[in-house]
């Protein structure tokens, strides 16, 4: 998805709000020109989250201060959802459709996302987990997943957040099971950015114990093609079907063709425009037949 008015004011105004806690107007002036300027000068290939690490750096190099570190955030979240992880499993087998059900699960679990919401809070994620799991997936969209699903041989798994990918393992789990012969491979943040799942991740919660998990030598905060290995990349081309979750993977990924099937949760007012959808309203939906309001 490339850069759009909206995206670039969002991006600007997040800047803004960065360096209000310092006294030099003259100097945060300077700044947000520079910050502007950067935005202003973006490829035909950027979009909102590969700008975000220019500005990152921009931010670091300018006023001499490091990334917010999020590896104990991380941790906290991994283990909150392993804790739940055998009851979500139950419910899951005890469904009249686990796969779906697994979806749902997920879906919701996207809601651990640190860059896209201003607070994150672990009562909202369990509130969400009990009351909200009802929400069918698009059921045509569904058929369609099942249907290439049937016919695949090859199926890349593109994970988003800390927490949310204990609920990815449980997708995994089912779809080993429903689909033996089918070739799965996970793909993960390559480099650390705000809360995102890593491998360091995937080995925390125990998702390398069972399938094949890379990197994907990126720290964008999605899977911005130009920046990610070779492997990333091939494995995305040569898939039957790719589930990406999350909307850094939408918004890196949007308009590239392939057979991709997006699942998050609506959690800013451009994803809320582009798809007439309510505040954290779940979405799954194909790359290939959508067509957003833009």
């Amino acid at each position: 998805m490339r850069m759009n008015p909206f995206c670039m004011c969002c991006a600007v105004n997040k800047q803004e709000k960065l360096i209000r806690k310092f006294n030099d107007t003259d100097r945060k002036t300077e700044y947000m020109k520079q910050v502007m300027s950067l935005i202003a000068n973006a490829g035909p290939q950027d979009c909102a989250p590969s700008i975000s690490i220019d500005l990152k750096k921009l931010y670091a190099e300018y006023w001499g201060e490091k990334p917010e570190d999020y590896t104990a955030v991380k941790h906290d979240f991994n283990q909150l959802m392993l804790n739940m992880e055998k009851r979500l499993e139950d419910n899951i087998r005890n469904s009249s459709d686990p796969l779906e059900t697994a979806l749902l699960y997920a879906r919701i679990g996207n809601y651990i996302d640190f860059a896209a919401l201003s607070h994150v809070d672990k009562d909202t994620m369990l509130s969400m987990i009990e009351s909200e799991n009802k929400e069918p997936l698009d059921s045509i969209e569904y058929k369609h997943f099942l249907e290439d699903l049937s016919n695949a041989s090859s199926f890349v798994y593109l994970t988003d957040n800390c927490g949310e990918i204990v609920m990815d393992k449980l997708v995994i789990r089912i779809l080993r099971k429903l689909y033996p012969s089918l070739d799965i491979t996970v793909i993960v943040r390559g480099i650390p950015v705000i809360n995102d799942a890593t491998l360091d991740d995937a080995e925390e919660i125990g998702l390398t114990s069972f399938v094949k998990v890379i990197g994907n030598g990126s720290g964008v905060g999605g899977t911005w093609l130009p920046d990610i290995s070779e492997e990333a990349l091939h494995l995305l081309h040569t898939a039957d079907v790719i589930l990406a979750k999350g909307q850094g993977n939408f918004e890196t990924l949007n308009d590239c063709g392939l057979n991709i099937y997006y699942l998050f949760l609506c959690k800013c007012e451009w994803f809320r425009k582009i798809f007439h959808a309510r505040p954290l309203q779940g979405m799954f939906v194909n790359e290939r037949r959508m067509i957003p309001d833009r």
